[in-house]
């Protein structure tokens, strides 16, 4: 007959087994999630760097008309 300390034992090992491959198949099936996120970073990234420069030179254009036309920066 099997005490309650050799089920809390059994079931501590049980427990470090089954944890052990679910984080093992957990981790298989995250790898192409990981690797989508990586490339959605990178895209959003260059995304984001593009429209700084845009505008960026849109200001230093708007800024260069105002000037030629001596208008105020701040119009509106």
């Amino acid at each position: 007959m099997l005490t309650k300390s050799d089920l809390n034992q059994i079931r501590v090992i049980v427990s470090d087994e089954v944890d052990s491959i679910v984080d093992k198949k957990l981790d298989i099936k995250l790898k192409p999630i990981k690797k989508d996120l990586q490339y959605i970073r990178k895209t959003a990234n260059l995304i984001i760097k593009n429209y700084d420069e845009a505008d960026v030179k849109l200001e230093r254009r708007v800024r260069k008309i105002e000037e030629h036309l001596d208008l105020p920066a701040d119009i509106f």
